[in-house]
């Protein structure tokens, strides 16, 4: 019995882990609190949004009863093998996820200090102006010879400073 990823339609972790809980197969779903309650939203918010882990003895329970079960878009593998996920990435995971008491989905304010940490401009340091898109776009203003000048780069190629 191994841990598997499993890659999801978008919004459906839940509905996966349920129906993986129905057959009996253990899952687990990393989740954390999100900083900002709203009425319409879960208190809690998949850390790894589309994935979820699922503990599966394919030799007792057929790979296509996960592959095509609701939701599942693929079990995460290399070809036509799934790919296993050991043991200690799962509790490492879970150790690390126990101690991170709220996540806040923007992360940022405008007026942060932010450091690129990628690409060509890395290790300048810049200020975090506005999220362009939900597509993880995001503007900073960059001081160029004494001047800011605005910059759209990735959310991911930023961290705060």
């Amino acid at each position: 019995m191994h841990w598997y990823a499993l890659y999801t339609k978008p919004h459906k972790e839940r509905q996966v882990k349920g129906l993986l809980r129905q057959q009996g197969i253990e899952a687990y779903l990393p989740t954390v609190q999100r900083k900002h309650r709203r009425r319409d939203r879960p208190d809690r918010v998949v850390f790894f949004p589309c994935y979820l882990f699922a503990r599966v003895d394919f030799d007792v329970t057929p790979r296509s009863d996960v592959a095509w079960m609701p939701g599942i878009r693929r079990i995460v593998g290399a070809g036509d093998q799934p790919a296993i996920v050991p043991d200690e990435i799962i509790a490492l995971v879970r150790r690390r996820l126990e101690g991170t008491d709220e996540v806040d989905p923007d992360g940022l304010r405008q007026g942060d200090r932010v450091r690129i940490a990628r690409g060509p401009l890395r290790d300048l340091e810049a200020i975090f102006d506005q999220r362009l898109s939900a597509a993880d776009r995001v503007r900073i203003l960059l001081d160029v010879m004494g001047r800011m000048t605005p910059v759209d780069i990735d959310r991911s190629e930023i961290v705060r400073v």
